[in-house]
């Protein structure tokens, strides 16, 4: 897999212009992805090559700063983002696909401190920042994280709770500072952007009550446990019964923030990605799996290019706008991120019929086949952008960035270029692979395609503990026996079977 890794990363190099460099230049790229990332090797080589791809363009955005190791979403400077270039949007993103590197622990508790500490900007966009930390906590099997930052984890999430409130017990945002901005439910016939009970926020902060109550459980402090309890479970009955149409998840947008469907304005009322999100939490009961089959038609969320933001028989569907940023039916790596999260907890979750392991295959490869690129002399390249179109698939953002003269206002040349503001790897590796961690141990529950005879991944570290993980069908590939098989590699690479 040495060999593979060098090879892809020398492509990578050779077709980069580099125009930005943080910690880790292309020069030392294969050191540092050797070091550090889980080694695969698997049948579709498509997916594989985007994986080596993403954690390529991921080790970009480490950056080294005087308030620690940080986890950039642009590599140039854009003028909304806080301290050292730092945007709270994504990273939930980020911490989960930051935390499967060798070097995960430090980074990943540099960066949740930055933002719990105030020092970055951690309200400016709504995220499952608490909840992605509590994720990382389980993966490694130590909770210190948490438990050490129980007094700021509440602050954070009684800041958010106190700001955003409203009469009917559902928090409000607005679909820009949700990282959505001019989706179709929060921009009215004028192009405003109207305050709203969006799914989005609801879940976030759901989630988070519920890891700040494990976090109060652990640290023996009951009374903050059963408050956060209490606060996760009205916030969970509040989605389901106040968002829910019978059918879908709904942001509901309207003049007096009444979270009566009855008053959502038809010009507004859409079936969006967002109505995904409380899969992404296991938020929703038993029985609304229906939703999921606006995934796999071409009216619905389905397109050419992969999954659309906004279902494409809505009357609103890519409705113009002069703006460089839009959720109106585009497709976002970022919603394709959460959608496909939602999807692997509905098929590890939830006893159903709409969505397959073939199904999910389907959209992990779309996913995987959108990250590409023709450059002006022809050549198809790997790539990772902001907003694609769902029809031609043109990186959109870009196209407007670069027609415009890459205003520095905007964020200058290549803005999205490298773009990290959805997770790729995480999704191979804990998704298609399944592979998962009970007490910093490893678990591994696949949702491969069922003619896939082989996968192995090496160099994994969960915690501080180093293992390897083989699938061989026959038992003639890899040599050690049919089935599944985990290794523990010790410091001096000696393996155990466990």
């Amino acid at each position: 897999m040495r060999e593979r890794l060098f090879r892809y990363v020398n492509e990578f190099n050779a077709h980069d212009g580099e125009y930005y460099k943080q910690d880790v230049p292309n020069a030392l790229a294969a050191e540092f992805l050797l070091e550090n990332i889980p080694l695969i090797d698997i049948p579709d080589k498509e997916i594989e090559r985007i994986y080596y791809f993403r954690y390529w363009s991921f080790r970009k955005h480490i950056k080294s700063t005087e308030d620690g190791m940080l986890i950039t979403e642009f590599l140039p400077p854009v003028p909304w983002a806080g301290k050292h270039n730092a945007i709270v949007a994504a990273a939930g993103h980020h911490i989960a696909e930051g935390r499967w590197l060798k070097c995960g622990r430090r980074l990943i508790e540099d960066y949740a401190a930055f933002w719990l500490s105030g020092k970055g900007a951690s309200q400016a966009y709504g995220s499952w920042l608490l909840y992605a930390i509590y994720e990382y906590c389980r993966h490694i099997g130590d909770d210190h994280l948490g438990v050490e930052n129980l007094s700021l984890m509440c602050r954070y999430y009684e800041e958010m709770e106190s700001a955003h409130r409203t009469e009917c017990g559902l928090l409000w945002s607005v679909d820009g500072e949700d990282a959505m901005e001019f989706s179709i439910s929060g921009a009215d016939k004028d192009l405003n952007l109207t305050r709203g009970l969006r799914p989005s926020l609801n879940c976030y902060m759901a989630a988070s009550a519920l890891a700040i109550a494990y976090f109060a459980e652990k640290a023996g402090e009951r009374e903050i446990a059963a408050r956060y309890r209490e606060k996760h479970e009205v916030l969970k009955e509040k989605i389901n019964t106040l968002l829910f149409d019978g059918e879908f998840y709904k942001a509901i947008h309207n003049a007096d923030l009444s979270p009566d469907l009855e008053k959502l304005p038809d010009l507004q009322n859409a079936r969006e990605l967002v109505g995904y999100i409380p899969w992404c939490f296991l938020l929703p009961p038993e029985g609304r799996e229906r939703a999921f089959a606006h995934l796999k038609t071409a009216d619905g969320f389905l397109s050419p290019i992969g999954l659309c933001t906004a279902e494409r028989r809505h009357p609103r569907y890519l409705y113009p706008v002069r703006h460089e940023c839009l959720w109106n039916g585009y497709v976002w790596p970022f919603a394709t991120s959460q959608t496909l999260r939602a999807v692997e907890n509905l098929l590890h979750f939830y006893s159903q019929s709409e969505i397959t392991r073939e199904d999910y295959y389907a959209m992990l490869l779309a996913y995987a086949r959108s990250h590409r690129r023709r450059d002006e002399d022809g050549r198809e390249l790997p790539w990772i952008d902001e907003v694609m179109h769902p029809e031609t698939g043109e990186w959109s953002s870009r196209e407007i960035m670069k027609n415009g003269g890459w205003k520095k206002e905007l964020g200058g040349f290549e803005r999205g270029k490298d773009y990290n503001h959805s997770t790729f790897c995480d999704h191979v590796l804990s998704g298609l692979l399944g592979i998962g961690a009970e007490g910093g141990r490893p678990t591994v529950s696949p949702l491969i395609p069922k003619d896939w005879e082989y996968f192995a991944v090496e160099n994994l570290y969960i915690g501080d503990r180093r293992y390897r993980v083989i699938y061989d069908k026959t038992g003639e590939k890899y040599g050690c026996g049919k089935g599944i098989s985990v290794f523990e590699i010790s410091s001096d690479r000696k393996e155990t079977r466990i």
